[in-house]
């Protein structure tokens, strides 16, 4: 059996393998862990291929935040139901938690992979028992297979399909080329992939589209102009409320209405309503305590004033203003 190393020092397993697949139809990959940014390194070269990806190893992104094995030390083993149930969690956590999709070009790849498994070009499965074997399987088309004496290429080694397996750091892959070798992996592969537990395919595309789809944010991004706006509103928008008292209000006309007053009252109304907290800070004399007070009577809740001794004079000249309860 002979064959040639790869180890991403030389030349990248990605490079190797776009290399290859412009001679394939169809490429089966089993790997321990699956990563979007792994299929994104080959993701112009899989258009038009057949793709079949067997996952072997869930990942534990909440404890950790590092790739670690999950094993079950139990006697039995988890129900098919629940190994699909935690993969849906894991893409979804992984998904949502990376920048590595924030460009056009990627999320245009994304539609690309979620069109292949509507179409049913692509399918993803999950091993039944922990697997973290890692081999990859290019079927040759009828131009290149040599009448079936070539049928394709298998690579295994130690490089899951991740950016970092493909390209990022080192790793030692060996490539072989024979009949032989190939027919062997291929009836490994078909072997778990014989027991193994769907988790994505053209006939659960429903299921994937409420566990997955509807969970993550891909399609769901504003543009930049409605961005600019909701910032503009959350910057200057003053939140306007019915029957809110005012300064004049409160003190039978003692003091006037000023409007970046009553803005600020409004403001803090709201800051108290959404997040049960405000702070009203400004420069010396616009009427910060006026404010502060007006706010206090519109919660109509017993309150409290902390203020440095020399100021406890000024605050009680505020007294018919706050509650009278204070």
């Amino acid at each position: 059996m002979s064959g040639s190393f790869i180890t991403n020092k030389v030349k990248f397993l990605s490079d190797i393998i776009n290399g290859i697949l412009p001679k394939t139809n169809a490429v089966d990959i089993l790997v321990g862990y699956f990563y979007y940014s792994g299929y994104t390194q080959l993701s112009d070269n899989l258009k038009d291929k057949t793709i079949r990806i067997l996952v072997g190893l869930d990942v534990d992104v909440q404890i950790t935040k590092h790739i670690r094995e999950v094993e079950n030390f139990k006697q039995t083993l988890p129900s098919r139901s629940n190994i699909k149930e935690e993969y849906y969690k894991h893409f979804v956590k992984i998904f949502n938690d990376t920048d590595f999709l924030d460009t056009a070009e990627k999320l245009e790849q994304f539609k690309m992979f979620y069109g292949k498994i509507v179409d049913g070009t692509l399918e993803i499965r999950k091993t039944l028992e922990p697997c973290h074997s890692k081999m990859y399987l290019f079927a040759y088309n009828d131009q290149m297979n040599e009448d079936g004496e070539l049928p394709g290429v298998v690579i295994t080694g130690s490089s899951n399909l991740s950016y970092q397996g493909l390209t990022g750091r080192l790793e030692l892959n060996a490539r072989f080329d024979s009949k032989g070798d190939y027919e062997e992996g291929h009836t490994i592969f078909e072997e778990l992939w014989k027991d193994s537990v769907v988790i994505v395919n053209k006939d659960n595309v429903d299921e994937w589209n409420n566990k997955v789809m509807a969970r993550i944010w891909y399609d769901q991004i504003y543009s930049p102009y409605l961005l600019y706006i909701r910032v503009l509103k959350e910057f200057f928008g003053i939140p306007t409320k019915e029957n809110v008292l005012t300064p004049y209000d409160i003190t039978d006309g003692k003091y006037s209405n000023l409007k970046y007053q009553t803005d600020a009252v409004q403001m803090a109304l709201n800051a108290l309503e959404n997040h049960n907290g405000a702070i009203v800070a400004d420069v010396v004399g616009l009427g910060k305590s006026i404010i502060a007070s007006t706010t206090a009577r519109n919660l109509k809740l017993r309150t409290i004033v902390v203020c440095p001794p020399h100021l406890c004079k000024q605050w009680e000249g505020y007294r018919d203003i706050i509650p009278p309860e204070s």
